[in-house]
């Protein structure tokens, strides 16, 4: 067995971070700096905001309070981010900068994760209830409120994880089969430092736009306004239910900059491992499926949207 497969085994079902040093093991002798830093931030933990990938946040949470009224009276509420003044939106986001393994060790607890608000901020919003700014219960205040994680997601940013690294070993032994072994291929060879540097746009790209470029990887051939064809071709690299979803997001109504919001939301949710795909299909190649595919669904030019 290979490096690579040890890769895709553990990927596929076993320690997370036993994969990750496997992939350490190859993103070093394919020299490829960028992989072997995203593996060793997943080990030992993100410094810097600016090298976190988008999985890892920031993305909203619930607040949940402790609230104090008249008489003494206390209860419970989630606090609204509505009329939160600009620059405050934080309170109710979250990053994960933490190593993976502590992650999954929360992501296997029964409780949610919480992050206390500081006192401060406390008298912050209290003061915006006062001022009328947020909405609230009359007579009531906040005593004290904490950010609030279901171990679900935490699961969810170890899957998908777990995804990358498979889609990544997939990629890279598809065309490189000896890639990660002593001697074998590395970044210095054109043709390897392309398919490195595609892998790791995919760990930190986001679908932001509908256009792709040469880097649709999943060719499809769709007529404009050909629903059926559409969703025929979509079947091959989409699940029965996605297609389904699909479907909806192409009928639905709005103008162009409404209907590329909406499908590029729903190619950011495929790469990202949300959505099920068919049996096989890579997610970065999946997403590059639904970006092809509405661009000639709706006549679009590659490359013209933003």
């Amino acid at each position: 067995m290979t490096l690579l497969d040890d890769v895709i085994s553990q990927a596929s079902d076993g320690e997370a971070t036993a994969m990750l040093r496997k992939l350490m093991i190859v993103a070093h002798r394919l020299k490829a700096a960028p992989l072997l830093t995203w593996v060793k931030n997943e080990l030992n933990g993100y410094e810097s905001k600016d090298d976190l990938p988008s999985y890892r946040g920031p993305m909203h949470v619930n607040v949940q309070a402790l609230i104090t009224g008249p008489m003494g009276s206390k209860g419970t509420n989630t606090l609204s981010s509505h009329g939160v003044p600009d620059g405050f939106e934080g309170l109710f986001k979250i990053s994960f900068f933490d190593p993976l393994a502590g992650i999954q060790s929360l992501a296997e607890a029964s409780d949610n994760v919480g992050v206390p608000w500081d006192p401060a901020v406390v008298g912050m919003y209290n003061g915006w209830i006062d001022a009328g700014k947020v909405p609230f219960l009359e007579y009531w205040g906040v005593y004290s409120a904490t950010k609030t994680v279901p171990p679900s997601t935490l699961k969810g940013i170890v899957d998908i994880v777990r995804t990358k690294a498979l889609e990544m070993a997939l990629d890279l032994q598809s065309e490189f089969p000896n890639a990660g072994e002593v001697g074998g291929p590395t970044v210095e060879e054109p043709a390897v430092e392309a398919a490195v540097t595609h892998i790791t746009n995919n760990i930190y790209g986001s679908v932001t736009g509908l256009a792709q470029g040469n880097e649709v990887r999943q060719k499809v051939t769709v007529k404009v306004g050909d629903l059926a064809g559409a969703l025929t071709a979509a079947k091959s690299f989409l699940a029965d239910e996605a297609v389904t979803a699909l479907s909806k997001i192409l009928t639905e109504s709005g103008d162009d900059d409404e209907k590329r919001g909406r499908l590029a939301s729903f190619a950011q949710s495929v790469k990202a491992g949300a959505v099920a795909l068919a049996g096989g299909v890579a997610g970065n190649i999946a997403a590059d499926g639904v970006v092809e595919l509405a661009n000639q669904f709706f006549g679009w030019a590659s490359g013209a949207v933003s």
